[in-house]
């Protein structure tokens, strides 16, 4: 992957990268992770890498001179509806007690407010 997205990035003027779920990468593999990310961004300077989940940042940090936290606020009714419609379209709805119902849209909007993107460069002047 490292190789295609070096060979890719330099026809295009800027590049941002998003990288999800960072914070389910197994331990060994994240600074091999991250430092693949780090050399693109050094070849690259304009490539900007956004991830989430702040408790992943300081990790990030180590890696990349620049870090800029910007917090998400995500619409709590939009997300509240949209995971219950999802819920109503189960295809087994009896597979699932009220309780598990609720257990489900409850952890799913706590998790909600640990959201936050950032861009990480190499520069401070990017």
């Amino acid at each position: 992957m490292k190789g295609m997205l070096r060979t890719a990035i330099p026809s295009i003027p800027r590049v941002f990268i998003c990288v999800d779920a960072l914070d389910e990468c197994l331990p060994k593999y994240l600074p091999n992770l991250i430092m693949s990310l780090r050399d693109i961004v050094r070849e690259s300077p304009t490539t900007k890498i956004f991830t989430g989940r702040p408790h992943i940042w300081g990790d990030m940090q180590r890696y990349f001179s620049r870090a800029i936290v910007i917090p998400l606020n995500p619409n709590t009714a939009d997300i509240r509806s949209y995971v219950e419609m999802r819920l109503d379209r189960d295809l087994e709805p009896d597979a699932m007690s009220n309780g598990l119902r609720g257990d489900i849209v409850r952890i799913i909007m706590e998790k909600i407010s640990d959201m936050c993107v950032g861009p990480f460069s190499m520069s401070p002047y990017q």
